[in-house]
């Protein structure tokens, strides 16, 4: 059995006085000697099959007392959790003089830990705006329908013109700066579609009118802010050579068209069905918007000190997120490092105000929800557990998270303010179920 008392300290930080009984203390005990057993070659004895006697004299009583604390201090601790309304977002820090543990007799302890902090709200009701659906507009559809011909468009060589905008080119170019070449300046033949500006602006331009074959030279300034600090605002020279030179004809905009894209007859259903998906797309984004607003707006009008620790664990969650981007692209983060010229304390630097924020955000959010009466279920809790580990099955140490007491609660607040925020949208459309009336200027 495990009894706890809690005492409130200054900072967010709560102290668990735990008591643990005689009869739980044994058990600690027993589960020290048979794992010390285990895992012990004692001459004489199978594995496991030593006598605690034997053990205490071999082995030494100390380690089986450091064993037993161990087992007794953790299982203990995640009992009292169960007793209490805390929520921890960090290891406590465990005060226990070992050297009064004894079989037979209770064990008493502390365990200080920093604490969710207290959020005072604000209004996060009758906001100031609403939701703002985009119309769509009649050149956004034939756009799309252009996307789609481009998509069954095929390639022809031009060769009795020179090139032109729209048109796919190959070429082989040399930039120096000072009369010297420079990294990335230089290729044997790069494909480019001409006036998508993949190159630097007005680079593309004075391919439009060369022959295959041609050679030309051109001075061109890089921008002030390109992403190579070397090169910002230099002024460069480039030789190059067109090697090759396409145009795209596109298939004509007609019935035949509008039925080898989708089960349509005529062009006028493939717009009404393009219309209506891009509806939907913007209703979407819209809500989206709309609740990035609400949550915002419920930020800003609240007041909460936000503990160091939870700052430091949202930027270990935002540089995971930022590997797991990068593993995608088969980019390790070392070499993101080098390419951006940070450092990882320089990272970790830049991610401090928007960890703030984000941490801000789920406290105050998990305030209203806490107010509303809203949460989520285990069920739910496991699900994204699943769905995640699924989607990251190689980090161990995103495993060893989630399936952690606090990286459990982290999910469960996460969906937890997913919820809420739907019901805030849906209230204040006048959609789904309507709960009381959300007042404003309220506090927890």
């Amino acid at each position: 059995m495990v009894t706890v008392s809690t005492r409130p300290e200054s900072g967010s930080r709560m102290v668990l006085e735990i008591e643990v009984s005689p009869t739980e203390v044994d058990r600690h005990f027993a589960t020290a000697y048979r794992h010390v057993a285990e895992r012990t070659k004692v001459p004489g004895f199978r594995p496991g099959k030593a006598p605690r006697h034997v053990i205490d004299r071999f082995i030494g009583r100390a380690s089986v007392i450091a064993e037993a604390v161990d087992h007794l201090v953790n299982e203990s601790y995640d009992a009292a959790l169960d007793q209490v309304a805390i929520i921890p977002i960090d290891q406590p820090e465990v005060d226990l003089d070992s050297g009064a543990v004894a079989e037979g007799a209770p064990v008493k302890f502390t365990a200080t830990v920093a604490v969710r902090p207290e959020v005072t709200l604000g209004a996060y009701g009758d906001f100031p705006f609403g939701l703002e659906p985009s119309e769509v507009t009649d050149e956004q559809v034939e756009g799309v329908i252009t996307d789609l011909r481009e998509q069954q468009g095929t390639l022809r060589p031009v060769d009795e013109r020179g090139a032109a905008r729209a048109d796919i080119a190959a070429v082989k170019f040399t930039g120096t700066i000072d009369g010297e070449p420079f990294e990335g300046g230089s290729a044997d033949r790069l494909p480019l579609v001409i006036g998508e500006d993949r190159m630097i602006p007005g680079w593309e331009e004075n391919l439009v009118g060369m022959k295959i074959g041609e050679e030309k030279g051109f001075e061109i300034d890089f921008p002030d802010d390109y992403r190579v600090e070397e090169l910002k605002g230099r002024h460069a020279h480039f030789e190059v050579t067109l090697l090759d030179l396409r145009e795209r004809i596109l298939p004509e905009l007609d019935d035949e068209f509008a039925k080898s894209v989708g089960e349509l007859s005529t062009v006028e259903e493939l717009r009404a069905e393009i219309r209506e998906a891009l509806e939907r797309r913007g209703a979407d984004e819209a809500r989206h918007q709309f609740a990035d607003r609400i949550i915002d707006f419920a930020t800003a009008n609240a007041t909460v000190d936000l503990p160091e620790v939870m700052i430091a664990n949202e930027i270990e969650i935002m540089r995971d997120e930022l590997r797991n981007r990068l593993a995608a692209q088969q980019i390790g983060m070392d070499r993101y490092l080098e390419i951006a010229r940070q450092s990882p304390e320089e990272l970790a630097a830049e991610l401090r105000e928007p960890a703030g924020r984000r941490v801000k955000s789920l406290l105050v959010l998990s305030a209203i929800a806490e107010k509303e009466g809203i949460d989520a279920t285990p069920e739910q809790v496991e699900a994204e557990i699943a769905d995640q580990l699924a989607r990251y099955p190689d980090e161990p140490r995103l495993r060893e998270y989630l399936t952690s007491r606090r990286g459990r609660s982290y999910l469960r607040m996460t969906l937890r303010n997913r919820t809420l925020v739907d019901t805030l949208i849906d209230r204040a459309l006048g959609t789904g179920e309507v709960a009381d009336a959300v007042q404003d200027d309220t506090t927890e």
